[in-house]
């Protein structure tokens, strides 16, 4: 299980490193607002917030208005990188460029595994 904390972060801090689907965005603030709450954080990696896992819920959370959203900061070095995509063979150095640059990877390239997390639900009112 991971103790990486859960902190609540401004979205516009926290980097992407991948395009998103918009038609996934829409199913995200569906259920974002169905239960009124945010159930699974956003992973970044800490040195440069780099979102790991949860591009689609950034994106949701940047057009539902939201102040902050709940991230758990990682150590990339203990998190297994792999890749969607067999032709696309990300590094860790390749990703943490593409966050400080821009230049994004396709929707859904970079496959991050983590140490299962338990965090309870964040009411939606406590980020706007």
């Amino acid at each position: 299980m991971s103790d990486a904390p859960i902190r609540l972060v401004p979205p516009a801090e926290l980097r992407p490193t991948e395009e998103i689907e918009t038609r996934r965005i829409r199913e995200v603030i569906a259920m974002i607002v169905a239960h009124q709450a945010w159930t699974q954080p956003i992973r970044v990696e800490r040195t440069t917030l780099a979102i790991l896992d949860g591009h689609h819920r950034h994106a949701a959370s940047i057009q539902l208005g939201l102040r902050r959203v709940p991230v758990q900061i990682l150590d990339y070095g203990a998190v297994e990188l792999g890749s969607w995509r067999p032709e696309i063979s990300p590094t860790r150095t390749e990703v943490l460029r593409r966050a400080r640059t821009g230049e994004l990877y396709p929707p859904k390239t970079t496959r991050h595994t983590f140490q299962p997390t338990t965090s309870p639900p964040i009411f939606l009112y406590d980020l706007v």
